[in-house]
């Protein structure tokens, strides 16, 4: 499973949208983009952040910063 798959997988399996993702080349920077019916709230953010977090320490994908937007 790719690095794009992963994310798609852990934030649909959260009844979410995955509709972007950043990661550019310098900073370590890794941003995510969902979305929902009805919208997204600072609730959703913080939990798809701590779930995205713990799948990415399991599979050893290396980041600095994660964000998480709508």
């Amino acid at each position: 499973m790719d690095f794009n798959e992963l994310l798609e997988t852990t934030v649909s399996g959260m009844g979410y949208e995955l509709v972007g993702v950043e990661r550019p080349f310098r900073g370590g920077l890794l941003r995510i983009y969902i979305d929902k019916p009805g919208g997204i709230t600072l609730d959703d953010c913080a939990g798809v952040s701590r779930q995205v977090s713990r799948v990415l320490a399991v599979e050893n994908v290396r980041y600095e910063r994660l964000e998480v937007s709508s």
